[in-house]
């Protein structure tokens, strides 16, 4: 199975936690790596080695996780099976991919955030690893991650998070990101979870498969962009004729994501429903 993991970074602000990202997922397993920062103003350097071998950096001042994402699809090797689109802020411990199994067109591996992270979604298992690089504790994040493989083994569920593992067809289909959604990108994940589940597909998640999460590391949505935020919001409702608050979705367990009568929705792409055979 070959895989290309992405990572899109707002550099000027996550730069340790993306080294931090990239170096553990280096140490664990040999996948090519396409980092792509953007929205800074500086070509600051990175560690050696980043822009050869495993590792390809790009850079772009212009500023947006969909935009980010969808470059470093493009970069992928054609040989390319599945991608894996990670967030900056996380840390792979060692075995995070014991138990991967490619069985699903999308899916996602299960998160370990701080105890203090009072914002954690419900599948979310909670470790004291450290809410940032000062606090981290990479031994007790080990520990507990070597533990908790053992006690999830085997347990999948529906839903949808990052990082996620997307077959390269099934993204080239959909078309990826919607970059209308830059540059501060809220909405947009719901915006693809929502093709992903129109395209006929029910990303599952691997509870057996875990990744540390720093988490709301960004600043993206620290609350100083209510404006933009809501300028998302008001898109995607007009894109599809719903939103969540409409249908009551779940989008983290992947539930009430698409309208019973689908038809009296706004968007209709040639590839509706096309792997529901699946």
């Amino acid at each position: 199975m070959n895989i290309t993991a992405v990572i899109p970074s707002l550099v000027e602000v996550d730069k340790d936690y993306l080294e931090l990202c990239v170096d553990s997922l280096r140490a664990t397993v040999d996948w090519p790596i396409v980092v792509v920062t953007n929205g800074g103003r500086t070509t600051q350097p990175f560690p050696p080695g980043w822009s050869t071998g495993r590792c390809t950096h790009l850079h772009t001042k212009q500023q947006g996780q969909c935009n980010a994402v969808n470059i470093g699809a493009q970069w992928a090797p054609p040989t390319t099976d599945y991608l894996f689109i990670i967030n900056s802020d996380m840390y792979f411990p060692p075995g995070w991919d014991k138990n991967l199994k490619f069985k699903y067109p999308v899916f996602s591996p299960n998160l370990v955030e701080p105890i203090n992270n009072s914002g954690s979604a419900p599948p979310f298992l909670k470790a004291d690893g450290g809410f940032n690089l000062e606090e981290f504790d990479s031994d007790l994040v080990d520990d507990y991650v070597k533990e908790m493989i053992k006690t999830e083994k085997g347990k999948t569920e529906t839903g949808f998070n990052l990082p996620f593992f997307i077959r390269k067809d099934v993204w080239d289909t959909i078309g990826g990101y919607d970059v209308k959604y830059d540059p501060w990108g809220s909405n947009s994940d719901t915006d693809l979870q929502t093709k992903i589940n129109l395209a006929g597909i029910t990303p599952r998640r691997l509870r057996d498969v875990l990744v540390y999460h720093f988490s709301n590391k960004s600043g993206t949505f620290d609350g100083t962009h209510q404006e933009a935020w809501q300028k998302n919001w008001d898109y995607f409702d007009s894109k599809w004729g719903f939103n969540r608050d409409v249908l009551g979705s779940d989008v983290w367990y992947n539930k009430d994501m698409l309208p019973d009568a689908y038809d009296d929705s706004n968007f209709h792409p040639d590839w509706e429903m096309k792997y529901y055979e699946e």
